[in-house]
């Protein structure tokens, strides 16, 4: 049975693709209408109960929240691919442990910031921006990102050689720099993230 990804264009489904591309796993992109609520409708609620994409349909197993599909594409695709470490070992700990940190922390802070202290198409509107909320995503952030920073001292990419978990933080910073964050304090990051938005499979995924 083919992969089903359901998604619509930048969105979080977007790294999903480009890790799709990676593996040069087949998959079939469906395409929802947000405008026309499609993720809503009770056909699609069944696959996702929660109404946002991505979601990915895989041999009849169902997934949401796209760090989990990203686990889940590296258990069964990516250690043939030499894209994801095999069972056992630091290595797959390092994998787990930074696919999920560039999701729910990298990502998280990354939001608040742009919500709250920039002028982009996804900030809040400036009556409704939060100057403590900023301050705080901002000084978080920066953690995050002198972490990144450091993990990619004399490395190209955050374990030598590409890796899944570079899409997951790829991405997060992908977005971050399309809608004006600076990575000037932070040029191995920068560095690592024009070459990660360079590579063929993430133009494709786009």
């Amino acid at each position: 049975m083919a992969i089903e990804l359901y998604s619509w264009p930048h969105s979080s489904g977007t790294r999903i693709a480009w890790a799709l591309e990676e593996l040069g796993a087949p998959y079939k992109y469906v395409e929802l209408d947000a405008k026309n609520r499609d993720h809503l409708q009770p056909k699609y609620l069944a696959i996702n109960p929660h109404g946002k994409v991505p979601t990915l349909v895989d041999d009849g197993q169902r997934f949401f929240e796209s760090a989990a599909i990203l686990l889940h594409l590296g258990d069964k695709y990516g250690v043939a691919k030499n894209l994801w470490p095999a069972p056992g070992g630091q290595a797959r700990a390092d994998a787990l442990s930074w696919t999920v940190w560039a999701i729910c922390e990298l990502m998280g802070y990354m939001i608040q910031y742009l919500y709250h202290g920039l002028d982009t198409p996804v900030s809040f509107a400036p009556p409704d921006r939060s100057k403590a909320a900023a301050d705080y995503a901002l000084s978080q952030l920066k953690r995050q990102l002198q972490a990144l920073e450091t993990q990619l001292q004399e490395r190209d990419y955050l374990f030598g050689a590409f890796s899944l978990a570079d899409v997951a933080a790829g991405s997060v910073l992908a977005m971050g720099v399309r809608f004006g964050l600076g990575l000037e304090n932070q040029p191995r990051t920068a560095a690592w993230c024009t070459r990660c938005t360079g590579r063929p499979a993430f133009k494709r995924a786009r």
